[in-house]
């Protein structure tokens, strides 16, 4: 058989089915995310992929709606408390036929179909909680969407909400203020922040909110400083 029909059929097959990855959206026929809420601030999210959505894809799309549900509730911060990845095999048969002025032919080919499946249980916050990891709600929908060059969001698109100290009153005007960021500069910046994690022997970094972030250490808990564009080491709080 020519290996250039095979190809061909397979390709044709591929376009048949729709041949892109699941998309950030609601659950439907190709994929997307479900969620369950479980109580005022605590809800499961589910995310489907279709045949052509990478593990990591399901997984950052998953995380994105546990931010993006966060901040629909009204919580800056939110928590991960269980993740499960699976993955779905199936397979599909392609079947062709073809003839010539003296001969004819026909093939079928069992093609593999891996759907992944990322399910995340969060619990969302309002303030930073001490001595526990949380992700910073409006960083993680910016960054995910620089990733995949997506657009929009419950996110403004040129500016990150910082918080100043959980204690402060709603009548401080400092107590929530804009600061501008290149979306395309999130990505780099937590490289650059773990880099200085790691080299401390420090765990993942997680940010406080603006250009801070914070990494918990063996005996004591590393403070990061990125503004301007460069991350240093701020201070070491002992745990």
């Amino acid at each position: 058989m020519n290996t250039g029909i095979v190809r061909a059929c397979v390709l044709a097959w591929a376009l048949a089915l729709g041949g892109c990855a699941t998309a950030y959206q609601s659950k439907g026929f190709g994929g997307g995310f479900s969620e369950t809420a479980l109580s005022p601030d605590t809800f499961k999210i589910d995310f489907a992929g279709n045949g052509f959505t990478s593990a990591e894809r399901a997984s950052d799309f998953a995380i994105l709606r546990a931010a993006d549900k966060s901040l629909e509730l009204g919580c800056h911060y939110f928590g991960v408390m269980n993740e499960a990845d699976s993955a779905t095999v199936s397979s599909a048969t392609i079947g062709t036929a073809g003839w010539g002025r003296h001969s004819a032919w026909a093939f079928s080919n069992t093609v593999p179909i891996v759907t992944p499946n990322t399910v995340l249980l969060v619990k969302c916050f309002r303030e930073p909680v001490a001595g526990m990891n949380l992700f910073d709600a409006h960083f993680i929908a910016r960054s995910i969407r620089a990733k995949y060059g997506m657009k929009g969001g419950p996110v403004d698109s040129t500016t990150i909400v910082v918080h100043s100290n959980p204690a402060a009153t709603d009548e401080t005007p400092a107590s929530r203020m804009a600061m501008a960021a290149p979306v395309q500069d999130i990505a780099a910046v937590v490289r650059s922040a773990q880099q200085i994690a790691s080299q401390q022997g420090c765990a993942e970094v997680h940010s406080t909110g603006g250009s801070t972030f914070q990494a918990s250490c063996t005996t004591f808990t590393l403070v990061i400083d990125c503004d301007g564009g460069s991350c240093r080491p701020l201070r070491a709080i002992q745990n």
